[in-house]
């Protein structure tokens, strides 16, 4: 079960990336747009090709040149030479890892139907499918005090497609708002608190308790060089259970063609493969967690019920980043796929096939 709200986004407002990883995720994580002139010898708007030789069309620096490892280099502007670094700079790319102003998300998911299976004292349940649409809006800030402040409304549609002999209606909804505070996340040590309160129900009647979820999370982040950056940290998660969740793990970032994140509850690795036109193309894979539940009306269930998905899932996408907008197109695999009724029962998913595809703008 995928969606946007999955709480690996939150990392990515304050993980340093070369280029930023918006598979539903959040916001460039390293700056706006460029200023006039352009940033390391690169006009505004054009993606920095490692591959282009000293000397070429933009001035670009020699093959495998870094800016963020080796800044100040041959032929390259340092824009913070000879001065402390800031806390943020609005519209300057480079190390602040911060997108300011509005972002938008939009994201389709397909998982076919494949076989269900009883757990012990429920019944069989036939075939099980899912179709995923997320979409949500993020405003970011910073406040006087230094703090960077976020709040992104979210909205998200389950479409269930059966299973055939188990009661569970044909939709659920969630309406819901992550709401963020970071520090500047430029020195050795910075943090991000999050609190997220939703909705989460089919609607088939007046809603409960039941409905209601409030998630939360706490991390600490410290960055002793531009290639490694480490992670520890917890979440709470709302769900039928109440769940608390590590938070952690290592972001190592060797040169500009790759980034390793080695993180829970989702681990990524990046590569660069070039440009085509003005998009930065990336090849990934991850590999994520997630719990989500709702609440929902039941034939022969008396009052309201609780239904929860837990799943992992293991994917393989292309992501092209342009200048207003970026696309990504993933496909891969769900597997250990279980739901539960607060009621009591449930069913096991066999393992499946998954894709998904969505832009930011």
């Amino acid at each position: 079960m995928t969606t946007i709200y999955r709480p690996s986004a939150d990392f990515d407002d304050v993980i340093r990336a070369q280029s930023p990883t918006p598979t539903y995720e959040e916001s460039v994580p390293y700056g706006t747009t460029a200023p006039p002139g352009g940033t390391y010898g690169v006009p505004q708007g054009q993606p920095f090709d490692p591959n282009a030789g000293a000397g070429d069309l933009y001035g670009a620096p020699a093959p495998g040149y870094d800016p963020f490892l080796s800044p100040g280099g041959a032929g390259i502007v340092d824009p913070y030479a000879g001065s402390p670094m800031p806390g943020y700079t609005t519209g300057l790319n480079g190390p602040q890892p911060f997108r300011f102003g509005w972002t938008s998300n939009l994201t389709f998911g397909l998982l076919p139907k494949v076989r269900t299976y009883a757990q012990p004292g429920g019944a069989q349940g036939g075939n099980f499918g899912v179709f995923e649409t997320d979409v949500d809006l993020k405003y970011t800030t910073p406040l006087r005090s230094g703090w960077i402040f976020s709040a992104a409304p979210e909205f998200d549609y389950r479409g269930w497609s059966g299973p055939q002999f188990i009661s569970l209606p044909g939709a659920g909804y969630r309406f819901g708002t992550d709401l963020a505070l970071s520090t500047p996340a430029n020195g050795l040590w910075s943090v991000q608190l999050g609190f997220t309160p939703a909705l989460a129900s089919d609607f088939g009647k007046s809603l409960s308790s039941n409905a209601w979820q409030f998630d939360a999370r706490v991390v600490l982040f410290y960055r002793p060089s531009q290639t490694w950056m480490f992670a520890v940290g917890a979440a709470y998660w709302d769900r039928l259970g109440d769940y608390v969740i590590p938070y952690a793990g290592v972001v190592w970032t060797p040169n500009d063609l790759w980034e390793i994140r080695a993180m829970f509850p989702k681990s990524r690795v990046s590569r660069f493969l070039g440009n085509v036109g003005h998009k930065s193309v990336w090849l990934y894979g991850t590999f994520e967690y997630d719990i989500e539940s709702f609440e929902v009306e039941r034939a022969g269930v008396t009052n309201r019920d609780q239904v929860e998905f837990k799943d992992y899932a293991l994917m393989l996408g292309l992501r092209g980043e342009g200048p207003c907008m970026t696309m990504f197109l993933e496909a891969g695999g769900v597997f250990r796929r279980h739901a539960y009724f607060q009621s009591g029962g449930g069913f096991d998913t066999k393992d499946g096939f998954m894709a998904r595809f969505g832009f930011q703008f």
